[in-house]
């Protein structure tokens, strides 16, 4: 079965300039319905097998979200600028708050995400998810970093394993080796790049004389900018390809293909787009972003789907999915 993006540049545009327009205007309030608008239109764009996702969350819930999101967010604003005591208490609070936050956004993410009339469910709790979040965490630091992959695969595996649909539960099976590979090669691109403008810069300085030094290290700028979207792109493409590609779903498994040649110039094409048309191409660029991996994705059906079940329907509520995408914390799959 594969997966279908019908969306269109100009729709979304128009859902899209709306929801901006109208944000401003509100100071913000309107933020929670653009919100609703725009993931509605990529779900009911979004099509497996011919049948369309279903985005169920409401506007009010999500505002109530987002404006104790915001409070949190002033309070760790003011005391990091302003009233630096605070520090230490408030980053206490965070390293508390941080599992809970991954658990409900993960909670109301699937709760209001449907296929075929029945909703997704994350079975995850506070303190199973601490456990893993700051079990591998101290094992990172203990190891300086070398148990990084290790942490994120666990991770992953446990957002995997708490999601289910229609009664039946995620299964991951990716390892933490094949995670550090990844992160292996993308660190060896890294510092192969650090090193070419390294050597750049010294041919630079030692032939070029001063006065055309200033043009050297702009080159060893875009040198090292160039290199981290480079690095950027082969990890998000290898550790997407891995993820969906090791991850199962009763009868269903999954096959994602994303190249990292594609990504990369995905990424620099819509870049330049968006800066030349001053943002008013982001629209393009994020239609042009979903095609691409809807493209690259596919579900083998290896049983009969008439073994999902009805799934709960309890409402969950969107603070926590909201302190997520204001802090930028993404623990999802």
């Amino acid at each position: 079965m594969d997966l279908q993006f019908t969306g269109s540049a100009i729709e979304y545009f128009r859902i899209w300039i709306v929801n901006v327009c109208l944000t401003l205007v509100t100071l913000g309030i309107f933020s929670a319905w653009a919100k609703v608008r725009k993931k509605r239109y990529f779900y009911s764009h979004t099509r497996l097998d011919g049948t369309p996702f279903q985005y169920l969350g409401m506007p009010i819930p999500i505002l109530k979200g987002r404006l104790i999101a915001a409070i949190l967010f002033a309070v760790w604003y003011i005391s990091t600028h302003y009233v630096t005591t605070l520090v230490p208490f408030v980053i206490l609070i965070a390293l508390v708050l941080a599992p809970w936050v991954a658990v409900r956004a993960a909670a109301f993410n699937t709760r209001y995400s449907a296929y075929r009339n029945m909703t997704f469910s994350f079975a995850g709790t506070y303190l199973s998810a601490a456990k893993v979040m700051y079990g591998w965490a101290i094992i990172t630091l203990l190891t300086l970093g070398m148990g990084y992959s290790w942490w994120h695969q666990r991770m992953k595996r446990y957002m995997v394993n708490q999601t289910s649909y229609g009664g039946i539960a995620g299964d991951f099976s990716a390892t933490g080796g094949q995670f550090f590979k990844t992160y292996l090669i993308a660190g060896l691109l890294f510092i192969g790049a650090v090193v070419g403008a390294g050597m750049l810069v010294g041919f630079g300085a030692a032939f070029a004389g001063k006065a055309n030094r200033p043009v050297f290290t702009v080159m060893v700028l875009v040198v090292m900018y160039a290199a981290y979207v480079m690095v950027f792109a082969y990890t998000q493409t290898r550790i997407a390809n891995l993820t969906w590609n090791h991850t199962q779903l009763g009868p269903l498994h999954f096959n994602s293909t994303l190249e990292v040649r594609g990504l990369l110039g995905l990424y620099l094409t819509n870049a330049l787009g968006i800066l030349a048309s001053v943002g008013l191409l982001i629209p393009w660029a994020t239609i042009r972003t979903l095609k691409y991996r809807a493209d690259r994705f596919s579900v083998q059906a290896n049983g009969d789907l008439k073994e999902f079940e009805g799934s709960d329907d309890s409402s969950v509520r969107a603070v926590g999915a909201e302190v997520g995408d204001i802090f930028d914390f993404d623990m999802s799959i």
